[in-house]
């Protein structure tokens, strides 16, 4: 499988002086936008393959996140949108967005791409990117207990599905939405039966092997520590899905723990070329 270079160690910049009048436009929008990382990561891709095309970043709060997605229907040029927190269940509930099975599934979305029609195919590549993205770091979720925190939002349930596809023999799901994760757990049981499906608190046990944020606990500085991880397995791999700051208080204090650690950018690394394939700039 071809990866993507990852543009934080490829040491290159990035030049705009070849956008012209038939750039593709790609879209993310986040609230808030200024952790994102995909404009670096799509941009990367688009240099090395000779697309052309362009990612750029759209502030768009909750409130009005129905009429940023109308609007940009009306781009011709425009390929598809990026949807990342915390607009991923959101979005997969406006009027004009058609889902693939895998989505519907998961019950939120983190790519659009724009129809004939005017409206929009949705698919959600978080949980095959983080799953891939263990791989290619020689990690496999299949046998393994985790702990997945945050697991009702939107990339928490593309997570939990596509570790449960993955074959891990626990899931244990955490997440201060009640109601949420109750059913989460129930549609997880019904279509992994082989799964063990259990509720937990944001704290790590000795049995866990992988120990996921997929939470937003942990972009501010200011922010508390999302899992106990005190008393973790020493062998244990913490994984973060924040992508800014890369290292986040927590992975930082994995590491001095001992732990192994599983940045964010893998997951989007991972996704990066799948996603570009969705919206019809990779054939």
């Amino acid at each position: 499988m071809r990866t993507l270079v990852d543009p934080a160690t490829a040491g290159c910049a990035l030049s705009t002086g070849w956008i012209d009048g038939d750039t593709r436009i790609v879209v993310i929008v986040a609230d808030p936008v200024s952790q994102v990382k995909s404009p670096q990561f799509f941009n990367s891709h688009f240099a090395q393959q000779g697309i052309n095309a362009v990612l750029v970043p759209a502030h768009v709060t909750p409130d009005r996140l129905h009429e940023a997605i109308s609007g940009f229907a009306a781009l011709k040029n425009l390929a598809g949108v990026v949807i990342t927190v915390p607009h991923k269940v959101t979005a997969s509930t406006l009027p004009d967005v058609r889902m693939t099975e895998r989505a519907a599934a998961i019950g939120a979305v983190n790519c659009l791409r724009k129809l004939e029609d005017g409206g929009w195919l949705a698919d959600n590549f978080d949980g095959e990117g983080f799953v891939i993205g263990l791989e290619q770091q020689g990690l496999s979720a299949s046998g393994r207990q985790v702990l997945l925190v945050g697991a009702a939002g939107g990339a928490g349930r593309a997570l939990a599905n596509a570790l449960c596809a993955a074959q891990v023999a626990v899931l244990r799901l955490a997440d201060i939405r009640e109601e949420a994760v109750d059913v989460l757990a129930a549609e997880l049981r019904s279509r992994y039966g082989h799964v063990v499906i259990e509720f937990a608190e944001a704290i790590a046990n000795p049995a866990d092997d992988l120990i996921v944020n997929a939470s937003p606990i942990g972009m501010s500085p200011s922010d508390s520590m999302p899992i106990d991880i005190s008393n973790s397995n020493r062998n244990a791999v913490v994984a973060d899905l924040i992508m800014k700051p890369e290292q986040t208080l927590f992975l930082q204090q994995a590491s001095a723990l001992g732990l192994r650690t599983h940045p964010g950018r893998h997951l989007l690394l991972s996704s990066v070329r799948q996603m570009a394939r969705f919206i019809g700039l990779v054939r």
